[in-house]
């Protein structure tokens, strides 16, 4: 910048120069005057040109004296920036909670309560913990007895019956009391209940795989008609220790009067039995396995549309909002340059659904993060109802949940370009805390629904059909708004020092081209006199 202003300042002086032999040729043929107008009002014109070249003088000056600035006018000024800063900051919050909202009633609380009538209470797979309390995900797992106690049990019970008679008599001896039973009156029992079998893992095998424990003699025991019809399909500690139904006061052990030294050996037996027929590591691996592919299948496309139609609806929603407003503060053709209110409104909804229409390929990768998130929360809840069975919220809860998790791994994990490790472990944990108010949000779902159930029921009865719809709305609504609060609030606790770096290169920014402008207006001023020959006249070297 130097050398070109000394090369522009060279040029100058030599255009004045020939400017000044050409006054000195033309010296001679000028028209002397006395410097004084006729008129009487006139000034001087040495007066006139004294005045310039004193005004150009004061200029020159002033170009050439330093600027001070204080240090309390450097910090009011550092100060501005902040607030101003903070001032924007205020305003993407609310614009973060209006998204926020909006997700919350497409997202979780909308797309998800349709994907969530097809939940079920304990998950999409059956397990032995579910089995136990009779709850089944498919009304093929179901325990059937007739599965157990078909033509190939019939006819092994009359074969093991008919060994047990004893010689020259109709009589046959008690299994489990030692007693003689009239054969009329005796039934051959399954020591291990065939339903006790079924809910351990019974329920994952074939119908001949079934049907061969049934029929198994090892698992046959000859006893009295009543205590067999007392015993139904309970397993046979359940059953001995259960009170007896003759009111007398007993259990049914001291009822029937067992012997331990016969039962104990006969549990032995039938529990032998029932583990050689159980299903193996492998098989139980297998049948886990194969359901959960085929149920995280469906859950993956169910969460994966979920996620990419919320996301799509939610940019329609905000861009119509976003129309509405300008239509209401500007006038409906207003930024339009349409005549009719009917063409302004078709360039209205074209422009939504171009905004719409962009974001496509964030849809696609949200419905791929989606799809994962819904079968790895499809395993998780399998894995989870091993231990303890999961209600229809649970596993909504599971699934958004997941789907927070995922998106903080995938950030922690695979950063975007340009993004540093600690803007990502913030980012991480603002997805964290929203998953965590989704899922509170769901849980109060059922209790809000309930309230306004019976708010609508006992006041206004013709909305209690929409108490539902309703809950659904404001607990959408209130976790939005508590989700960006969160949000911000986790900003302003700053852990990772994102929002103080973001402010500081912020105003640094600011100095920069509050700086790059003041240079350009003084480049300018430079430039001006430099370029102006009347400037060397009056300030000869």
């Amino acid at each position: 910048m130097k050398s070109s202003r000394t090369e522009l300042y060279r040029k100058q002086r030599t255009r004045v120069g020939a400017l000044r032999e050409s006054r000195s040729d033309l010296e001679p043929y000028r028209v002397r005057t006395s410097g004084v107008d006729d008129r009487e009002d006139t000034v001087p014109a040495h007066a006139i040109l004294a005045g310039f070249i004193e005004e150009d003088a004061r200029q020159h000056a002033a170009l050439q004296s330093s600027v001070t600035v204080s240090a309390e006018e450097t910090v009011e000024l550092l100060h501005s920036m902040r607030d101003h800063w903070d001032a924007q900051r205020m305003d993407e919050l609310l614009g973060d909670c209006r998204k926020a909202v909006l997700h919350a009633i497409t997202g979780p609380f909308g797309l998800g309560s349709v994907a969530a009538a097809a939940d079920k209470v304990g998950g999409n797979v059956t397990t032995v913990h579910n089995a136990r309390r009779d709850i089944y995900a498919r009304s093929e797992d179901g325990y059937r007895r007739e599965e157990y106690t078909g033509a190939a049990y019939k006819a092994a019970r009359g074969k093991y019956a008919d060994s047990k008679i004893e010689p020259n008599s109709q009589m046959v001896i008690d299994e489990y009391s030692g007693e003689a039973v009239d054969y009329a009156q005796a039934d051959c029992d399954h020591i291990h209940s065939v339903k006790q079998y079924h809910q351990d893992g019974g329920f994952m095998q074939d119908k001949k795989r079934k049907a061969a424990f049934g029929s198994d003699p090892d698992n046959f025991a000859m006893t009295a008609g009543s205590a067999n019809r007392s015993k139904q399909e309970k397993g046979f500690e359940e059953w001995h220790n259960s009170e007896a139904t003759d009111g007398s006061g007993r259990n049914n052990k001291e009822r029937h009067g067992h012997d331990n030294r016969r039962v104990k050996p006969a549990i032995r037996r039938g529990e032998q039995a029932a583990e050689r027929h159980a299903p193996t590591l492998a098989e139980k691996s297998g049948y886990y396995g194969k359901r959960a592919a085929a149920t995280g299948v469906a859950e993956a496309g169910k969460m994966g549309l979920q996620q990419s139609l919320g996301l799509l609806l939610t940019e329609f929603l905000t861009a119509s909002f976003d129309e509405i407003i300008d239509a209401y503060k500007r006038g409906m053709r207003a930024d339009t340059q349409k005549a009719t209110f009917f063409e302004a409104l078709r360039t209205r909804l074209a422009r939504i659904a171009s905004r719409v229409a962009a974001r496509w390929e964030e849809a696609m990768i949200a419905f791929k993060t989606g799809a994962i998130s819904g079968f790895l929360s499809n395993l998780v809840t399998m894995l989870i109802n091993m231990l303890v069975t999961t209600g229809k919220r649970v596993v909504r809860v599971i699934r958004e949940g997941l789907m927070s998790i995922l998106s903080a791994l995938k950030l922690v994990l695979f950063p975007p370009n340009g993004m540093t490790r600690a803007e990502a472990g913030d980012a991480a944990l603002k997805l964290l805390a929203t998953g965590v108010m989704t899922s509170l949000g769901i849980m109060a779902e059922e209790v809000a629904e309930k309230a306004i159930a019976a708010f609508f029921t006992s006041h206004l009865p013709m909305l209690a059909p929409a108490a539902g719809a309703v809950a659904a709305v404001l607990v959408a609504t209130m976790t939005g708004i508590a989700s960006a609060l969160v949000v911000y609030w986790i900003e302003r606790l700053d852990v990772f020092g994102v929002r103080r770096r973001r402010k500081h290169a912020r105003i640094m920014q600011e100095l920069d081209d509050a700086i790059e402008q003041g240079d350009r207006r003084i480049d300018a001023i430079y430039d001006s006199v430099m370029n102006d020959p009347d400037w060397e006249l009056l300030n000869p070297a």
